[in-house]
C-alpha cells in the first residue's frame, strides 16, 4: 500500500465492516490524524476485526470539544463515539498522545474495555535526557511563540531520520501543518500535565506494550518502567524501529496486534 490518499481513504472505507463484537478503537499520536492507522486498519479487517480510526477531538475533521483540549474530554467523546457506533466494548489501542487517552479511558472506563495496546506512549511525560529536555524545549519555544507549524520539521526528522523515510517526513511535516494551532498547543500542554502512573496497578485487564527500541520521542526506559507498573502487561521492543513504528514497521505491529486481538477474541 502505498501513502496516496486514493489509497489510505480505500483502506480506511474497510473500518467497522468486521465483528463488532471483536472490535477495536485507534487512536493517533499529536500532529497526525486517524489515518496514520491504514496500514493497521487493512490486516484487522482483513482478519474480520471492526476497526475505528477516528481523528480525535481538534484534530483533522474532528470538531474540538469545549473551550480547552484535554485528555479526559477526548476520552469523553471516544466513549461517545462507541455509543453511536453500538460498540458496547472494545480493545484500545493508542500511539503516543492516543495511548494517553487510552490509558485514561481504560482507568475511567473499565466495563467499556475489552484490552489496552500502549504503542510508544507513556504513564507521564518526563524527559529521560538532557537531549530529551532540549529538544521538549525547541518543541514548546517554536510552538507557543511563532506556531506549531514552525516546529514540525524537527519533529519530522526526529521521527523519521532515515533517507528513505522521506515520504513519511512529508506526511508528517503536512500533517502538523494543517493542525490547528490553538488545539496543537493545548493538547501539549494536557499532555505535559498527564500522570497516571500512581493508577496503572488498577489495570486488570490484558495490556500489550508495545515498544519502538529507537524511540527518540517517548525514551524506551520511560515505556519500560510504565510497562513494569502493569499487572501482567506483555511487553515487546521493535528493533531498529522509532516513534513511528506503526508505519515504519507496521508489519511487526500488525503481527503483535493480531496476536493480543486473537488472545483477547479467542475463536
Amino acid at each position: 500500500m502505498t501513502i496516496d490518499s486514493e489509497s489510505v481513504q480505500r483502506v480506511l472505507s474497510m473500518a467497522g465492516n468486521g465483528d463488532k463484537e471483536k472490535s477495536i478503537l485507534l487512536l493517533h499520536g499529536l500532529g497526525v490524524y486517524g489515518v496514520s492507522w491504514a496500514y493497521q486498519v487493512e490486516a484487522l479487517s482483513k482478519a474480520g476485526y471492526a476497526s475505528l480510526s477516528p481523528d480525535l477531538p481538534g484534530f483533522g475533521k474532528s470538531p474540538a470539544i469545549g473551550s480547552w483540549w484535554s485528555v479526559e474530554a477526548a476520552g469523553a467523546e471516544m466513549i461517545r463515539l462507541l455509543d453511536r457506533e453500538k460498540f458496547e466494548r472494545t480493545v484500545l489501542c493508542g500511539l503516543s498522545m492516543g495511548g494517553a487517552v487510552a490509558l485514561h479511558m481504560a482507568l475511567t472506563y473499565p466495563e467499556r474495555v475489552n484490552g489496552l495496546v500502549l504503542i510508544n506512549t507513556f504513564a507521564a511525560l518526563r524527559p529521560a535526557s538532557i537531549s530529551e529536555v532540549v529538544y521538549f524545549l525547541k518543541r514548546g519555544l517554536w510552538s507557543f511563540i511563532v506556531s506549531p507549524s514552525s516546529q514540525a520539521k524537527l519533529v519530522a526528522e526526529r521521527i523519521f531520520p532515515k533517507p528513505e523515510q522521506d515520504q513519511w517526513r512529508e506526511f508528517l511535516i503536512e500533517s502538523i501543518q494543517v493542525s490547528d494551532p490553538r488545539m496543537y498547543r493545548q493538547a501539549m500542554i494536557a499532555l505535559g500535565r498527564f500522570n497516571v502512573s500512581r493508577q496503572l496497578a488498577e489495570l486488570h485487564l490484558p495490556v500489550m506494550v508495545i515498544t519502538g527500541k529507537n524511540d527518540t520521542t517517548i525514551p524506551p526506559v520511560v515505556q519500560r518502567k510504565m510497562a513494569e507498573q502493569i499487572p501482567e502487561a506483555e511487553r515487546y521492543e521493535i528493533e531498529d524501529a522509532g516513534h513511528g513504528v506503526i508505519v515504519d514497521h507496521y508489519d511487526e505491529v500488525n503481527q503483535l496486534l493480531l496476536k493480543f486481538m486473537a488472545q483477547v477474541y479467542p475463536s
